[in-house]
């Protein structure tokens, strides 16, 4: 049941009743939960016609230094999800999920990154058909620790510069949890050495023919590819139990337009379990491949990478690479979550060498605060630990 918090409703109320016009005061009751006292913006979001969520970040990403940056999020009912809310007042503290959810963004570090795009989700056809799709530009500079699929001897700060395009189309089978689908990915970049400390001299003498073919002209990578996902987790933004298994491979050809021939694998299992009404358990399991001819080289941003809380981006590549993450929840109380969570991940040149790859192992600790009761929509910050670094993330829904 909701834990309200004492006097919430008057030093919140008062705070946005100041900072709003007189004739808008009316706005502070927006962020007040009824059931508790406590904040919660799900009444602005559906009530009023702009209503987003900011999601404000401060970058502390290794593999790109620190940075600001603002999102915002759009959540949009169903018809009939609005007409049962408008013909019954008290529906708002109903969790739903939305038709819809439109993301716009942007931000920039201290290395010269910069960013902006946007993005849509939605559950249509009351969840029958989903869709994900996301566009933007992006100049990003990023320390490579192998080229060509071989290690170098010291890390080269790469600049990375173009638009991308990701969609993803699924359908529900029947009344099962099992959906199908197709995905399309585009990307056109151009690579080139980040700063004027990173020269081609710099590099050894074997990667020179590989620094002519890939650095300082665009690259078009387009694949198309099939899917499928099994679904039974009980909220999409903060699952608490259920299962979602996905599968995805993804062909990429000169004949739709790519430059580079090649074929992506992922597979994907997050698993919760509620373990109390206290605690619940999470498990991430997840492996990423592709497949290369010997004689095609693939551009330094396409082989997968350990992506773990704590481990900088590209830090370390593979053509297979094996991720494992388990989180343990304590809910405090309705709203409060906090949480810890170990990581370890592997990378290596093929499957059958994953076995040999040496383990990179990550740790630590955040929180979530249900920011969207209808929605179960929650917000948060976590903190983790690598083998190098230690960094600073902002979450918004899904840790996962």
């Amino acid at each position: 049941m909701p834990y309200p918090l004492p006097n919430a409703r008057s030093w919140l109320g008062a705070m946005l009743a100041f900072a709003v016009p007189a004739a808008h005061a009316d706005l502070a009751d927006m962020f007040i939960d009824p059931d508790d006292g406590m904040l919660d913006a799900s009444k602005y979001l559906v009530e009023r016609r702009f209503g987003f969520l900011p999601v404000p970040t401060v970058i502390t990403e290794p593999a790109v230094g620190f940075g600001l940056g603002m999102g915002a999020l759009f959540f949009h009912e169903s018809k009939a999800q609005r007409e049962h809310r408008e013909a019954n007042p008290e529906a708002i503290s109903e969790a739903v999920l939305p038709s819809d959810i439109s993301i716009l963004g942007g931000g920039a570090t201290a290395n010269g990154t910069w960013a902006l795009g946007g993005g849509h989700i939605g559950f249509w056809k009351e969840d029958r058909i989903r869709y994900q799709g996301f566009g933007g530009y992006a100049s990003v500079n990023l320390d490579f620790y192998s080229l060509g699929g071989s290690e170098l001897p010291s890390p080269v700060e790469l600049n990375i510069t173009g638009p991308a395009v990701l969609q993803n189309l699924s359908f529900r089978v029947g009344d099962t949890d099992l959906f199908v689908g197709v995905n399309q990915l585009y990307r056109r970049v151009e690579t080139s050495f980040a700063n004027a400390g990173d020269r081609p001299f710099a590099i050894p003498p074997e990667y020179l023919d590989y620094i002519q073919s890939h650095f300082d002209i665009d690259t078009s990578t387009s694949g198309v590819g099939v899917n499928a996902e099994y679904d039974s987790v009980d909220n999409k933004f903060n699952p608490g139990s259920g299962y979602d298994w996905s599968g995805k491979i993804t062909w990429f050809d000169d004949t739709i337009g790519s430059d580079v021939d090649y074929t992506a694998y992922n597979v994907t299992g997050l698993n919760y379990w509620p373990l109390s009404e206290k605690f619940n358990l999470g498990l991430r399991v997840q492996y990423d491949g592709v497949s290369v001819d010997d004689n095609e080289r693939l551009p330094p941003y396409v082989p997968p990478f350990i992506d773990l809380r704590g481990i900088p981006k590209s830090r370390y590549q593979g053509n297979a690479v094996a991720v494992a993450e388990v989180q343990l929840g304590w809910n405090i109380n309705y709203r409060w979550t906090m949480i810890g969570f170990t990581g370890a991940g592997r990378a290596a040149e093929s499957f059958s060498d994953l076995s040999d790859a040496s383990t990179e192992s990550t740790y630590g600790a955040g929180f979530r605060y249900l920011i969207a009761k209808r929605f179960g929509f929650v917000m948060g910050a976590d903190i983790a630990r690598g083998p190098e670094d230690t960094a600073f993330y902002i979450q918004a829904g899904s840790t996962w």
